[in-house]
């Protein structure tokens, strides 16, 4: 895939070194689904994504809360819950809220406890210097993350290279998406790379 590809890696961004999810059956993940007061709930394979969601059927309406409890699961198991369309179009904005809100609170959590929350800057579109925040932002995670945050148009993405010149580890890596996270400053990638130790 081409084109600018915002990391989406809560998951990943709350821990440090980097961790794989603790593993959850789909049958498992279905049953929290349908404790949100659904009954037509089953696991199912998706073509287009190639995994395995979470399917919710027969229904017209939903609550708030049943889209929340909903999208708390989905955040806890790591399975897309897919919806009847009408229904799908009012929770998939529960679902981005509550994930970017989780997403927040863990990369706050992570750099709380390395003692950099108090130190980051925090990024205003309209006011900050973005190549001063991107350099404070490398800073606050390190030598070997100086040179590796190149500002764009409302966002920042990875320097050229820096994914597999060899020099940024695991630890670098989470904290700067830490970092960005907890700034406002988001982070994203062009192309279709991905992080992994054998860069």
């Amino acid at each position: 895939m081409f084109g600018l590809i915002i990391l989406s890696l809560a998951s990943i961004a709350s821990t440090g070194p980097i961790e794989v999810p603790t593993f959850v059956q789909p049958e498992v993940a279905a049953s929290q689904v349908a404790a949100c007061s659904f009954k037509h709930v089953r696991p199912s394979f998706d073509e287009m994504l190639q995994e395995d969601v979470i399917t919710v059927s027969d229904m017209t309406t939903a609550t708030g809360d049943q889209l929340r409890c909903v999208a708390k699961a989905s955040l806890g198991s790591h399975y897309y819950v897919v919806f009847p369309e009408a229904i799908d179009s009012i929770y998939q904005p529960v679902y981005w809220r509550l994930s970017e809100e989780r997403e927040l609170a863990n990369a706050k959590a992570w750099l709380e406890k390395r003692g950099l929350l108090a130190r980051l800057p925090a990024f205003d579109p309209k006011t900050s210097d973005p190549n001063a925040v991107a350099h404070t932002l490398e800073a606050l995670c390190g030598p070997k993350a100086v040179g590796t945050l190149k500002p764009m148009k409302g966002l920042m993405t990875l320097s050229d290279g820096a994914l597999t010149s060899g020099g940024l580890d695991d630890e670098t890596f989470v904290c700067l998406l830490n970092v960005a996270t907890a700034s406002g400053y988001p982070l994203g990638f062009i192309g279709n790379e991905a992080y992994s130790k054998d860069h």
